[in-house]
């Protein structure tokens, strides 16, 4: 009897690694498939602003805006809109990353972890995702997600639940 009480959790502890890694191997753990030929897939970013026209971005954060301004970016593009009303106002913009990487994507929120920014992981968007603000003289939310091997960050003076609505728009293509 002694003999079958000790081999019974080793079984079991087996079989729970064996399920674990089948997990693993198998896409488990919040990594996901995606359409092949999407940025998503492919790492590829947008090369321009057409996924963030002006009315989307106008509409969903209900600012008064002009733009978009595409500027490059290692790995990406920015889309930068102006205000229309207030001069040297920040730009509300829209980046684009390819080829990321858990690594990379956490690039800029470690710095505004180290900056005393307060940041907070964001679960059910895309496989990664994080929003902080950054305490100015105008505050700057920042919500960044991570889809497959491309990101979208969103940095705006606009409330969160704006800012949601246009991360949803936009992350519906790619």
């Amino acid at each position: 009897m002694p003999s079958r009480i000790r081999v019974a959790p080793v079984v079991l502890v087996a079989a729970v690694s064996l399920a674990a890694f089948s997990l693993v191997a198998c896409g488990g753990g919040g990594h996901h498939s995606y359409k092949a030929g999407t940025p998503a897939a492919t790492g590829v970013p947008p090369s321009d602003c057409s996924l963030v026209p002006l009315d989307l971005v106008t509409t969903t954060l209900k600012l008064s805006l002009t733009g978009p301004s595409p500027g490059s970016r290692p790995g990406g593009v920015t889309c930068a809109f102006q205000h229309t009303k207030g001069g040297g106002s920040a730009p509300e913009v829209v980046q684009f990353g390819g080829d990321v990487t858990d690594e990379s994507f956490h690039i800029v929120r470690n710095g505004l972890k180290s900056a005393n920014n307060p940041v907070k992981t964001i679960h059910g968007w895309g496989d990664d995702a994080y929003a902080a603000t950054v305490f100015s003289v105008v505050n700057i939310n920042n919500f960044a997600v991570r889809k497959g091997k491309v990101s979208v960050a969103i940095q705006t003076t606009a409330d969160y639940p704006q800012i949601r609505n246009l991360m949803k728009a936009v992350l519906a293509k790619l």
